[in-house]
């Protein structure tokens, strides 16, 4: 269906349509408000017809499902809007209000001539994709919103001609969202952006909304570093010292050579599969608390890294004895292959797997093999 707008006939929208969600979904009721779906097609430069009858079963059901998937998601960042220029606040308090139909479809339009204008600039590059805009305007539990959605198409073949088409995804609908918090009929000043892409669109929170962002690469990668070093010395240090220096040189490696850091997605990564030396290392509930830390600690889930801001955090320094120190600077490759540890009849070692090591200590004969043959 290339034309959101199934029917010839347009239905004004329902008001305080109550949204379905899965079956024995135990979540906080959901009251949509007002809501419609627009086509934004940037290649030819159009619209496509509003669609308003949401209060159908089947789009009732996957505009339930949308909302839920967006709302508070884990993969944000947060926004404040401009003083100057498009003053997207007092539209957003619009769609609020009495006026949600006019202003939803001046917000496509305007998404679609941004969308025109980014195209032009990366032309011979990439193609933005087709997709639809959904405004809606509802309440979830005690949270009233407004959200603005960006809904890539799927393509797929029809069924009865067997020719091929595009539409609304079942899954995998998001790409870009604004959720904005509306309190008594104003709107709040903090906007929360995410995107499907690993770096969030500027024309949609710049160019499209006009917003600016309420941190920056380095405070975010500043507080969020120092947020999981302080996790795994209160956590893990103490109690599996080894668990504690493989995790943390995990992290730095992802702080150092990663250009994007999606928070929850990195904890995963990480610490998901990992096997802890220790047996009694809570691996579940460290996760969870780890991905408590953007809340408790003031920072985005999903940021640009400024790896430069923690080259100091990084270097860690472990005595091994009178007048000697063990300097770690950064990422070490292969970890658990570059250390090793033994008895020597009571006297314990540590051994470091290094040619320049080697190099360096080598006596020039067999008598620095502290590995006593049989």
């Amino acid at each position: 269906m290339n034309d959101i707008s199934v029917t010839p006939e347009l239905e004004e929208v329902v008001d305080g349509i109550e949204g379905v969600g899965t079956e024995g979904d135990t979540s906080e009721p959901l009251t949509i408000f007002n809501a419609v779906v627009q086509k934004v097609d940037c290649k030819g430069e159009v619209l496509g017809s509003p669609f308003y009858r949401t209060n159908e079963k089947d789009i009732k059901t996957y505009l339930t499902g949308v909302i839920r998937s967006v709302v508070n998601i884990p993969r944000s960042q947060r926004f404040q809007f401009c003083d100057q220029g498009y003053d997207s606040k007092s539209v957003i308090e619009m769609l609020a209000g009495t006026a949600f139909k006019p202003e939803a479809l001046a917000l496509t339009q305007r998404l679609l001539e941004c969308e025109i204008l980014a195209q032009k600039k990366i032309a011979g590059l990439t193609e933005l994709r087709e997709g639809s805009l959904l405004c809606a305007h509802f309440q979830l539990g005690e949270q009233e919103c407004i959200i603005l959605v960006k809904i890539d198409h799927a393509g797929y073949l029809n069924e009865l001609t067997l020719q091929r088409t595009s539409g609304l995804p079942e899954k995998q609908r998001a790409q870009k969202c604004a959720t904005f918090s509306i309190v008594a009929g104003a709107a709040d000043p903090t906007v929360v952006i995410s995107d499907s892409n690993t770096m969030l669109t500027e024309y949609w929170w710049g160019g499209f909304l006009n917003l600016e962002s309420l941190s920056n690469p380095q405070q975010n990668t500043l507080r969020a570093f120092k947020a999981i070093e302080s996790l795994l010395k209160t956590k893990v240090e103490k109690k599996s010292p080894s668990d504690y220096w493989t995790l943390r040189n995990a992290f730095v490696s992802y702080f150092t050579t990663r250009p994007q850091c999606i928070f929850n997605q990195m904890i995963d990564d990480i610490m998901g599969g990992y096997p802890a030396h220790d047996p009694d290392l809570d691996m579940l509930k460290l996760i969870a608390e780890a991905k408590e830390l953007p809340k408790k600690r003031d920072f985005d889930s999903h940021f640009t890294i400024a790896s430069d801001v923690i080259s100091n955090k990084i270097k860690r320094q472990i005595r091994l004895g009178q007048n000697l120190d063990l300097r770690i600077t950064g990422e070490i490759s292969d970890f658990e292959k570059t250390f090793d540890t033994g008895d020597d009849d009571g006297r314990k070692y540590l051994k470091i797997y290094s040619d320049e090591g080697y190099a360096a200590f080598h006596k020039g004969d067999d008598r620095d093999d502290i590995q006593k043959s049989s």
